[in-house]
């Protein structure tokens, strides 16, 4: 009873500091705490302008973000934020550290090298791997979805990801594809080196892949429910 009293006088940083450093300190013991403390105000800052955008209000409420570290969307999501900064500041010892907790709590495999955009979320994510590919905002993941490279010959060629691109459960992208603006990847759709036009719905397995072309206005329809299109305008 006491520690929820505490708890609530605390502010966000200090209630993610005291979470995060709990947890780091379970797996490893050679991180600096001041160095990843420094970094967690601009993680949120990062955290605050994604769910800007977002249209449930389990991330953004009343003007608000909506920051709770018992949503694992959230906190796996802030993790690979934090490890991303970490490592452009220089810091590669405590942004592996932040990368890997990320890894051994939610299953995820965010690789803080990799660029992933500002506007990015993820519901379900266990088993996501995202790995190197250049990726445009409003990215949306579920479970088992994998972004990343293909060999052929001497050569390992990633994919391109559109801005507004939904991923279902179990869809995946690779090598040499071009994904367009507002695309939506149904589940279980495998993709290897296929150029996806806009303003599509993908099916299937390459090189049999479905693409059932849609107007912009259709893609945004079916993904209102994650991000607030209509706050973008205000």
């Amino acid at each position: 009873r006491n520690g929820k009293g505490i708890q609530k006088h605390m502010t966000l940083h200090e209630r993610i500091r005291k979470i995060l450093f709990r947890q780091l300190e379970n797996f490893w013991d050679e991180w600096d705490e001041e160095v990843i403390n420094r970094q967690i105000p601009e993680a949120l800052e990062q955290m605050n302008k994604n769910y800007s955008m977002a249209a449930s209000k389990q991330r953004y409420r009343d003007g608000n973000m909506v920051f709770d570290p018992m949503y694992t969307g959230t906190w796996a999501i802030f993790l690979y934020k934090l490890s991303r900064l970490l490592f452009l500041e220089g810091n590669n010892k405590e942004a592996e550290c932040i990368y890997y907790l990320n890894k051994v709590l939610h299953s995820v495999d965010w690789f803080y090298q990799t660029e992933l955009p500002l506007h990015f979320m993820a519901e379900h994510l266990l088993g996501s791997v995202l790995g190197r590919a250049r990726y445009s905002d409003y990215l949306f993941v579920y479970q088992g979805t994998t972004i990343g490279g293909n060999r052929k010959g001497d050569a390992l060629y990633y994919p391109k990801v559109g801005e507004n691109v939904v991923l279902y459960a179990n869809a995946t992208v690779l090598g040499n594809t071009s994904i367009g603006n507002n695309v939506i990847i149904s589940a279980n759709t495998y993709i290897i080196n296929e150029n996806i036009p806009n303003n599509c719905i993908v099916f299937g397995h390459s090189p049999n892949i479905i693409i059932k072309e849609q107007s912009e206005m259709k893609i945004k329809e079916l993904t209102e429910h994650i991000w607030a299109w209509k706050r973008l305008l205000q």
